[in-house]
């Protein structure tokens, strides 16, 4: 086996002589795609058809194939087949949400039948979000490699458009028509829901396994957490807090904030969003929000903890109005010290909200001078011990399983408590809910209705941007497909949806499901334009509503703070029963990408795994 460095070019073989090379590629890496872009001599794409990648495993004459196993990507190129216009081949990988470079490990293996093996190793480093990885090119008749590795600002669209492609609002290059999919394979366990796994053990043993709660997440950002952002650990944390808000918040998302001098306020952070929302940059120069890039770099914790009491106390009298039960906040404050004069008003925030169902769990990143925070087991003149704190040298060295007891386990002591407390500090017991036709659901909840003849959908919003709506739809044989501003769909063929039209501004879009007993599942979207900026969902507040020609109306409103995404999947609508199950979903897309929202056959639901969109005007 000859390994090849960057920079470095060797023969292959000659041309004509019916070779079929093995391209492999091995990325451990979050989010990863890996693609063979085919250019001509100018290095461009003469045909798109030629890009082979996740959603095009198939060149048109099958020269060349794609195949995916565990980590590895699989390329195998019948060299002698491709067209004469095809000079090179270049295999990238490419991410929406972190750099590349945040990859553990990475390779190139490459194998010539009777000529030999090649591997070329990649090294981690870097910030760009694509990496153009190794070259195949023609020269003087041979066929010859070069190990590149050369870094590309931009993910996978501008990598297209680069090498002269177009990126359409339509589809990821050459897609087509919808098509009845196979059924998935069934998926093997993933870190997140391993996570999962273990969070709902360490709730089990607590005794708390069937407690929900709000989950908000506050991170320091001042100047001296630079090296913990740079190396990743941030990011990694965050990452590692989402199966708490899975398995604990009644969202299934965390409130966050970023701190400093000042604060802001992100928004929610769940499964999806929350990849690449700090990668390895300072959030005041990442400007996730723009709010985030004048926060500072000092420390100042009161003004954060007040709002983040003013989040709680809100919530809490909606809940309180709407006569629902206590439902207690778990506040994870993240920090690496540097506390000083700041000690006595943390102090007090404490103490005065000792009486309300919210706790104060504080982390420590290294040995710094945490203040008054090093004494909280010891703070007297509270009605109940709301808060606690621990500190790690490494984070990163942490289990998992570790870090989540000394996450869970005050909390959960505190909460057992806490419900022994006088019946004037506790909210009564909630109504029972009375028989209505119109329902607004809550985040995550689910309604049967009466399956109706015909079903009208209506996304509405506020504001004076410009909001898409796409119904992703399967039908009953499996067809999976889409209907938005460029396809409009059709009532009385498939897919049986139509789309009113596209709002150029402030106002509604509205579809309609014609023979509900054809289709499936459908799951309504909202694509904010590019012109409106990151963040419009927040000021948007889209919903959605379902009406129908029985009286019923089930509406799902936006809960969530998000500042930063450009997609949100809105509701579903499970139609495979007797009855209709509409859903409240509200899952956004990651930090910057505009990958769509993909709609498995089965019903499953991905975030950033779909098409990228660009509508232009």
């Amino acid at each position: 086996m000859t390994s090849i460095t960057t920079g470095q070019r060797l023969p292959l073989c000659q041309q004509n002589q019916g070779t079929v090379l093995t391209l492999t590629a091995h990325v451990d890496h979050a989010d990863v795609d890996i693609s063979l872009f085919a250019l001509d001599a100018d290095r461009k794409m003469k045909d798109d058809a030629y890009l082979t990648f996740f959603n095009q495993p198939l060149s048109p004459g099958n020269e060349i194939r794609m195949t995916q196993e565990g980590g590895s990507v699989t390329f195998q190129v019948d060299l002698d087949r491709l067209p004469d216009w095809i000079a090179r081949l270049v295999l990238s990988a490419t991410s929406d949400s972190q750099p590349i470079g945040r990859m553990t490990r990475g390779d190139v293996h490459l194998s010539v039948p009777g000529q030999g093996e090649f591997t070329q190793s990649l090294t981690p480093g870097g910030q760009e979000l694509a990496l153009m990885l190794t070259e195949i090119y023609r020269h003087q008749g041979a066929w010859r490699v070069a190990a590149v590795e050369q870094g590309f600002n931009g993910g996978m669209a501008a990598l297209v458009q680069y090498f002269g492609g177009e990126v359409a609002g339509d589809a990821s290059p050459g897609a087509a028509a919808p098509v009845p999919s196979p059924a998935p394979a069934a998926p093997s366990a993933s870190k997140i829901d391993l996570r999962k796994q273990q969070v709902a053990t360490v709730l089990k043993n607590a005794g708390i396994e069937h407690v929900k709660a709000r989950v908000m997440v506050v991170m320091d950002a001042s100047g001296s957490m630079r090296p913990l952002y740079a190396r990743g650990s941030v990011q990694d944390t965050l990452e590692r807090l989402i199966p708490v808000a899975l398995r604990l918040d009644d969202n299934n998302s965390m409130e966050f904030w970023f701190y400093a001098d000042s604060f802001a306020q992100v928004g929610d952070l769940d499964e999806d969003s929350v990849h690449g929302v700090v990668g390895n940059e300072m959030p005041q120069k990442r400007g996730v929000t723009p709010a985030v890039r004048n926060i500072g770099g000092g420390n100042n914790e009161p003004p954060v903890m007040h709002d983040v009491l003013r989040v709680h106390r809100a919530a809490s009298r909606e809940d309180q109005q709407a006569g629902e039960a206590v439902m207690p906040t778990l506040v994870l404050f993240i920090t690496d010290g540097g506390i000083g004069s700041a000690s006595k008003k943390i102090e007090k925030i404490i103490k005065e909200s000792a009486h309300e169902a919210l706790f104060w769990q504080f982390l420590g990143l290294g040995k710094s001078n945490y203040g008054i925070l090093a004494h909280l087991d010891t703070l007297q003149g509270r009605v109940i011990d709301n808060s606690g704190f621990f500190t790690v040298d490494n984070i990163d060295s942490v289990p998992d399983e570790q870090l989540y007891n000394q996450l869970l386990s005050e909390f959960a002591e505190w909460w057992k408590k806490w419900q022994t407390l006088p019946a004037a500090a506790r909210q009564p017991a909630p109504p029972a809910p009375s028989a209505q036709r119109k329902v607004v659901l809550k985040k995550n909840a689910s309604v049967d209705i009466r399956k109706a003849a015909q079903i009208t959908i209506t996304l509405s919003w506020t504001g004076q941007g410009d909001l898409d709506l796409y119904a992703l739809y399967v039908l009953k044989d499996g067809t999976v497909g889409k209907v938005y501003y460029r396809d409009k769909g059709s009532a009385h063929t498939a897919p049986y949806i139509t789309l009113s039209g596209d709002s150029r501004k402030a106002g509604k879009e509205t579809a309609t499901i014609h023979q509900p007993d054809r289709l499936a599942h459908v799951v309504f979207a909202a694509y904010s334009a590019v012109e409106n900026g990151i963040g419009s969902f927040a000021s948007y507040q889209p919903i959605t509503t379902f009406t129908d020609d029985l009286g019923q109306e089930v509406s799902t409103p936006v809960r969530g703070r998000n500042h930063f995404s450009f997609w949100v999947a809105l509701s579903a609508i499970d139609l495979t029963g007797e009855k209709a199950r509409i859903s409240h979903v509200e899952r956004y897309s990651s930090f910057g990408t505009e990958r769509s929202p993909l709609l498995h056959p089965s019903g499953r639901l991905e975030m950033n795994k779909g098409p990228v969109e660009f509508k232009t005007r």
